[in-house]
């Protein structure tokens, strides 16, 4: 029986050669993929990194996702709130069982899994130390932070989009930006010419500023 929040959860744990000195990075897919798919973005963000992998638990017309998107820039929040508690869960469970630091781990995510991986530093800023995500939108129109409005500081944020990507309105990721910043994050933004992909020169500038 999966529970979402242990290691029963489908994932991939790839270990480096120190788990507990070493950055931990949890990756996110996008819709439709598993928890295959960012094993090499991953190396190529921080080749000393360990890796663990969930997979989206959620299906959307057959699709592996996170959470729902329910139509352009509207999201299921309630799956977006749960998505972020059970993520938190699953890495301190995990943590406990592989040894890795809990407290050096960077969420990385592509389109839905950069959406959860920014969802999750805003709603449980315990459990990450920063975010990289890649194709992102701001999910919720007010946070509904659970505990009141957290303290980002020291926390670090890179989100790197498309300028022709329709699922990364500029106007939106600006504001999620601005909210970020309010919190005392440090945010760094990237911007290719083209639409909902990765850019290789942005896993390399974000690669130097990882090392």
């Amino acid at each position: 029986m999966i529970n979402p929040r242990d290691s029963s959860r489908p994932h991939v744990w790839q270990p480096s050669d120190d788990v507990a000195g070493n950055r931990t990075l949890l990756l996110l897919h996008g819709s439709g993929a598993d928890e295959f798919d960012l094993l090499s973005l991953g190396k190529a963000l921080d080749p000393s990194a360990n890796l663990i992998s969930p997979r989206g638990l959620r299906k959307s017309d057959g699709a592996n996702r996170f959470f729902k998107l329910l139509e352009q820039d509207n999201y299921d929040e309630n799956e977006v709130i749960e998505n972020s508690s059970e993520l938190a869960d699953f890495l301190w469970n995990t943590s406990g069982e592989y040894g890795f630091n809990p407290d050096n781990v960077v969420a990385v995510g592509f389109s839905n899994g950069a959406n959860a991986a920014t969802s999750l530093i805003l709603l449980h800023p315990d459990s990450v130390a920063g975010v990289v995500a890649f194709g992102n939108n701001k999910v919720f129109q007010e946070t509904p932070f659970p505990k009141g409005r957290p303290n980002l500081t020291g926390k670090k944020v890179w989100i790197a989009n498309g300028a022709a990507d329709p699922y990364s309105p500029r106007d939106r990721v600006e504001a999620l930006i601005a909210e970020f910043e309010s919190l005392g994050a440090e945010v760094k933004y990237f911007l290719h010419a083209g639409g909902h992909t990765i850019s290789p020169e942005h896993v390399q500038r974000i690669h130097s500023d990882l090392a």
